[in-house]
């Protein structure tokens, strides 16, 4: 065991980059499916003993969505060989589910639990990923002002987004009752939480950036409390968002680029078995004209290239990625229950046709038009969400109605930044 560590740690000798990402992969998609597996388990003992499902559970705090995403990000990454400090947002995410075994309602944690093995050794591969293989590139990310917008937005954003779809489906509920008041404060942090996130991403003042950082982990920490007053359970996205908060609040006060200008010159050049190599770059670099850090920088420098091309600028905006992820969670929340064949859930979706058929096309030209960077699609998409609400006044859809609009005013938004830009 001390030897494989001693070996990892020297950088896996012969390991490639492309190996050690594929091992995370694996590590992470094998903690997933067990801890999901976990929770129906759980969720199934507990609906035998006490006649219902809790709201909340242990096990629960890894979805199979959360480890699609962390996979697909994991991915990407690897892939493109760029927005390294993605890791970062990855490494914190497997802390807190790590922290969440510890916390209240301190419940005794077996350490043999095959989910909190795996979340060790999934933690353990990130930490010796970065140390080993990107820790000069995560350096350099850290010089740059802007490079947390990166990756970990991505995250961000759709960690937020999947979370805040299904809440507004509970508005139709007795608006008298505990749950329903508990449902609307938790909505109104997430959903501050994701504005706070875009208006940063968007904003280029350095002195806005540092304040509406701040109100990040000031967000995180009411939603944390909001939470634990209601189920006395710590929030697992609330401490999520405060760790990240954190990192950020580090990021755009400059403390980590000072961090990277003392680290620098500690780190040593990458040893070239870690990194693959294209057969003319290995031949380049026997005959001495190119070196591989300047094909890599100029691998680099054409994927960013390609990313901000006149077509894929509108792709990358954070307020339409938002609105996408959340109006596509939401379809497939409101569309998944007519494959279980229920005559009143069919009814329900007949009475809010309407709704739902503008919902749904709405949906694809948003999708459309960030993919052609039509400015024209965008606006019709934001119509359509607008007018979605006309179709079903009835106060069941009190819920869904807001979510058209709020979407509607993301989707504006977002389109006309890009015409600012443009």
């Amino acid at each position: 065991m001390n030897s494989l560590i001693l070996y990892l740690e020297s950088g896996g000798e012969s390991m490639s980059r492309k190996k050690w990402y594929c091992i995370l992969l694996i590590l992470e998609a094998i903690l997933y499916l067990v801890s999901y597996g976990s929770s129906l388990v759980e969720s199934y003992n507990a609906q035998n003993l006490n006649g219902n499902t809790p709201l909340f559970n242990a096990s629960s705090i890894f979805s199979i969505w959360n480890g699609m995403i962390i996979c697909w990000l994991i991915w990407r990454i690897m892939k493109q060989r760029l927005n390294v400090e993605g890791l970062i947002a990855v490494l914190l995410l497997s802390i807190t589910q790590l922290l969440m075994f510890f916390l209240p309602p301190f419940s005794l944690t077996n350490l043999m639990n095959i989910s909190f093995v795996l979340n060790i050794i999934c933690l353990i591969w990130i930490c010796l990923l970065i140390k080993n293989v990107e820790m000069r590139e995560l350096l350099n990310d850290w010089k740059s002002k802007d490079g947390w917008k990166s990756t970990i937005t991505y995250l961000v954003l759709f960690v937020a987004s999947t979370n805040i779809s299904p809440l507004f489906i509970l508005f139709g509920m007795d608006r008298t009752s505990v749950i329903y008041a508990f449902t609307l404060q938790y909505t109104v942090m997430e959903l501050m939480f994701l504005l706070l996130i875009n208006v940063m991403i968007t904003s280029t003042s350095d002195k806005l950036q540092k304040v509406f950082s701040l109100l990040l982990i000031l967000s995180s920490l009411v939603e944390i409390g909001v939470v634990y007053s209601f189920i006395s359970r710590i929030s697992f996205y609330g401490l999520f968002y405060l760790l990240l908060s954190i990192y950020i609040v580090c990021r755009v006060f400059g403390l980590l680029e000072k961090v990277a200008d003392s680290w620098e010159s500690k780190v040593k050049v990458q040893d070239l078995s870690s990194i693959e190599t294209k057969p003319e770059m290995a031949d380049s670099q026997v005959e001495g004209e190119i070196d591989v850090n300047d094909q890599l920088n100029a691998e680099i420098q054409s994927n960013n290239d390609k990313e901000n091309s006149p077509k894929r600028i509108i792709l990358q905006s954070s307020w339409l990625w938002s609105a996408l992820i959340i109006a596509v969670c939401h379809l497939g929340i409101m569309i998944f229950p007519l494959f279980l064949g229920n005559p009143m859930y069919l009814l329900i979706l007949y009475i809010g046709a309407i709704h739902y058929i503008c919902f749904m096309i709405a949906t694809i030209l948003l999708f459309i038009g960030m993919r052609k960077g039509s400015k024209g699609l965008l606006n019709v998409a934001a119509i359509l969400f607008v007018i979605s609400i006309i179709g079903t006044l009835d106060p069941y859809w009190t819920g869904p109605n807001i979510l058209s609009f709020i979407l509607g005013v993301l989707v504006f938004i977002g389109t006309i930044l890009f015409k600012n830009e443009d």
